[in-house]
């Protein structure tokens, strides 16, 4: 960590009272800023790596819930629940997990009781499996398509920062599935990744997938193809995954049942998993030096209505509660700001938490009969006449999202940077904070050269991308064009 980044941790059991740093002078004190500076969490809970969810953060999280709910049910995955307590015996079935998992996990015993006999789940396949055993026996069974959205618990020893690296890890759905045949469970992952796109889609951020180094992928299993952000930074933020298991968990946890000619089969899984992270790549890619901008398809409140007045809020209180009204029967998401606040103050604080459009109404509005308009990605007033404006607020707001999503692609386009040359590529990410994208033989001794750099690392190779060019550590000419960076 920074100076910078020091100081302000020692100092953030203190709210802070202003953002009073640009996103790009230190985006890691901008973040922690406004994480607070929006009500989106309360960090003083006294336990490191844990926080408390505010309402308003919560409501955002939740409406990213909502969206992963609709797109699983809408494909036939099922919303389950399993306990968070899991037992030793069921987390030791699989031994290279649990020794993965091991130094990292809370262990829970009874009062009064010896040895642990029990730990938190740190991911979902150990409280699962077992009962996929129980619960699959014929070809019958499947498809068996379950998804859970629980909080999970690992320590980690790393430092923490709130929603990128927590000890409670909320809000965290995994998709688990069981299958027939390798095919059907390819076809499934593939599913999987198209409703992942359209999430991204709906936070209005391009997605940048990866295929992982094997090495990274548990023994037996075939692959993972992992979702990646990049930050105002330049670091690479890991944001989901989508894992072709093979029939790697299910040899270690007996998960088999008899096919069509009576034997005894293996069954293929999947397993995709993401959460709070969404939230961040949001924050952190669409906000600015006045605070955040929410895409108006995850805000709580698209539309905040600031009264304009001289001497009382009566003279234009009528009309906005009217326009409310009408907003909100078309669906969208409205509020009056009718407290005794400044105008100025109202203007601060709704900039703050980003919310997507804002509506001033007085008494030239209500007489010439037109809204004032402010799109909080542009911060420009604009006149929206009185006779159609549900509809225009409604395409306003339409422009916010993929006006957000065409910043986004931007900036990924000028941070990243393709060369031949490793000198080249280490100065540019670690002097200029930019992404190379390189090519890579796929050796494990060439990819431990890129570690050599302080805090950088081979990220993954772009799927089903063709090109093949000269390895920029040894100059094989097999190399896969692969993303390099420093990450979270």
């Amino acid at each position: 960590m920074t100076k910078d980044e020091l100081e302000e941790e020692e100092l953030s059991m203190e709210l802070p009272k202003e953002l009073g740093v640009t996103k790009a002078e230190n985006f890691s004190v901008w973040y922690n800023r406004i994480i607070q500076l929006a009500d989106l969490i309360e960090k003083r809970y006294n336990v490191a790596g844990m926080f408390v969810w505010k309402p308003y953060g919560f409501r955002i999280m939740d409406n990213i819930k909502k969206i992963w709910d609709k797109l699983f049910t809408e494909s036939g995955i099922e919303e389950t629940y399993f306990p968070l307590i899991v037992p030793l015996e069921y987390a030791q079935m699989n031994k290279a997990w649990f020794d993965g998992f091991e130094d990292e996990v809370f262990w829970v015993k009874g009062r009064g009781e010896g040895e642990p006999t029990h730990i938190l789940r740190p991911t979902g396949e150990p409280a699962m499996y077992p009962i996929f055993a129980m619960w699959i026996r014929s070809h019958k069974d499947l498809p068996l398509r379950i998804y859970e959205t629980v909080s999970s618990f690992r320590y980690e020893t790393k430092h923490t920062r709130p929603l990128i690296r927590d000890r409670e890890i909320t809000f965290w759905y995994e998709i688990h599935t069981a299958h027939t045949t390798k095919e059907e469970s390819e076809e499934e992952l593939k599913e999987h990744m198209r409703i992942n796109d359209l999430i991204w889609d709906a936070l209005a951020i391009p997605n940048i997938k990866v295929d992982k180094p094997q090495w990274e992928i548990f023994p037996g299993a075939i692959g993972a193809i992992e979702y990646y952000n990049i930050m105002p930074n330049g670091r690479m933020l890991e944001n989901g995954s989508c894992n072709n298991l093979g029939q790697a968990y299910a040899k270690k946890f007996e998960i088999t049942y008899v096919d069509e000619n009576n034997q005894d089969q293996y069954a293929w899984q999947t397993c995709t998993g993401n959460g709070a992270r969404y939230m961040v790549a949001a924050l952190a890619l669409h906000g600015d030096d006045k605070g955040l901008i929410l895409p108006p398809r995850i805000a709580p409140i698209q539309v905040i209505i600031i009264p304009i007045f001289k001497e009382k809020i009566e003279e234009v209180l009528p009309t906005c509660k009217d326009i409310a009204e009408k907003l909100s029967n078309e669906d969208i998401t409205v509020r009056i700001d009718d407290s005794e606040k400044t105008t100025g103050e109202k203007f601060y604080i709704w900039e703050i938490k980003g919310v997507p459009l804002r509506l001033e109404i007085g008494p030239k509005e209500i007489k010439e009969g037109f809204l004032t308009a402010v799109r909080r990605d542009l911060g420009k007033r604009q006149k929206v006449e009185m006779k159609d404006y549900p509809l225009k607020v409604a395409m306003l707001l339409e422009q916010v999202q993929n006006n957000l999503y065409i910043r986004a692609e931007k900036f990924y386009n000028e941070i990243t940077f393709e060369t031949d040359k490793y000198t080249v590529m280490k100065d540019k990410i670690n002097n200029e904070g930019k992404v190379a994208l390189v090519y890579w033989c796929g050796s494990e001794d060439c990819a431990d050269e890129i570690l050599r750099i302080e805090g950088v690392e081979i990220v993954g190779t772009i799927p089903g991308d063709t090109a093949s060019g000269d390895c920029i550590i040894c100059g094989k000419s097999s190399g896969k064009k692969t993303y390099v960076a420093k990450t979270y």
